[in-house]
């Protein structure tokens, strides 16, 4: 078997090259483009619109057994400033080796990889027993809305392998994202006058500096997602360059370790923004904006024994499973709707989100050989 890595670096380069910035949410174009390769293909393909959302869907089915699913997501983050970026973010430069862009790794690079393992089974005239779907959905970076539109719709899985960018390792459980309100209720005054007011920035600052303190203190571990992670990401509030501000607020990122409460991790958060107002008699309130679960998959399960056994095949190497340290649609796909799960791609998620976002096309087509020959695995039993 070998993948035509030419396609798949084209793929890779053309999805980067259309803008699907999650926010706003803009999918539309690219899941067109998606359907259409996946038609080409041999796929029914099909583009699901929801809102100003839309989900890029393939099915091919074959004899009777195991309905196998491969899905990744169309959207990604915003690109941020492009003074930031040396490589302009959405041309899908390739340069040594590598391509560029926003998307490169997350996750683009596992659409473009799994569109080249598919080609494959189509150059091989289908010889698979099963069902395969392959969704590239909407709202990946958001509340996960593309995915469960998906089984909203009646897609149903046996097991499904999620793309991410894993660094070529197939990882087995991933953290939950709690993103919490924190507002400082003080009260307003003349900037000149500012003992006459109550100021909620100072509040907030002490919040952020308790924050940072206590991030360093985790000993809550896990074999395989290790830490915890506490963040303060946003932090909005006045009205006025020449008014004390009345109202500050500060937007926490919590990730999530299987087997923490939500509700001992808000009422802790509490404690500490009472605590960072009670000097200065500032009110404070906190609110649940955001709750993805944790989510992990037993090391037995079959689509877990055969991904560790494919990367092992694939890369000339023992393959151990991990833990993915950002959130995806498992959370959703073994929570909600109990199909066993795996994620694995090609890039490093440390270099998702960030400027000069990148993959190499050496993992590209790695990632391409392993999805390969573990669908093969699923809907080949021979092979």
């Amino acid at each position: 078997m070998k993948v035509d890595l030419d396609f798949i670096a084209s793929m890779a380069s053309k999805l980067i090259k259309i803008n699907s910035e999650n926010p706003p949410g803009r999918e539309s174009e690219i899941a067109s483009f998606v359907a259409e390769r996946l038609s080409e293909l041999g796929f029914k393909a099909f583009v699901d619109k929801f809102g100003a959302r839309a989900n890029a869907v393939g099915i091919y089915r074959g004899a009777e057994g195991l309905r196998v699913l491969l899905v990744t997501h169309l959207d990604t983050v915003p690109a941020g400033r492009r003074e930031s970026w040396s490589i302009p973010p959405f041309d899908g430069l390739m340069i040594d080796g590598r391509i560029y862009g926003r998307g490169a790794a997350d996750a683009k690079g596992s659409l473009a990889s799994m569109l080249g393992a598919v080609k494959v089974l189509a150059d091989e005239g289908w010889e698979i027993k099963g069902e395969l779907t392959l969704a590239a959905v909407a709202d990946g970076e958001g509340d996960l809305g593309g995915i469960k539109r998906l089984f909203a719709r009646g897609v149903e899985a046996d097991s499904a392998i999620i793309g991410e960018p894993t660094d070529l390792r197939v990882c087995i459980a991933q953290r939950g994202r709690l993103l919490l309100s924190v507002t400082f209720f003080g009260r307003s005054s003349h900037a000149g006058f500012p003992k006459l007011g109550t100021n909620a920035l100072h509040a907030a600052s002490e919040f952020v500096l308790r924050l940072h303190d206590f991030s360093k203190e985790f000993s809550e571990l896990h074999p395989l997602l290790g830490s915890p992670s506490i963040t303060p990401t946003v932090i909005t509030g006045g009205y006025g360059d020449n008014v004390i501000p009345e109202y500050v607020e500060v937007l926490v990122d919590r990730r999530v370790l299987p087997g923490e409460k939500v509700n001992n991790i808000v009422d802790f958060i509490r404690k500490i923004a009472e605590k960072s107002g009670e000097k200065i008699d500032v009110k404070t309130e906190i609110k649940v904006k955001k709750w993805i679960p944790p989510a992990e998959v037993r090391q037995d399960a079959e689509i877990v024994k055969k991904a560790l056994r494919a990367v092992s095949e694939t890369r000339g190497i023992r393959s151990e499973p991990a833990g993915f340290q950002g959130t995806c649609g498992m959370s959703f796909l073994v929570n909600e709707v109990k199909v066993p799960s795996v994620i694995f791609g090609p890039g490093d998620l440390k270099r998702a989100h960030a400027a000069d976002e990148w993959v190499s096309v050496s993992e590209l087509e790695t990632a391409a050989e392993t999805y390969y020959t573990l669908i093969s695995s699923l809907l080949k039993p021979e092979a």
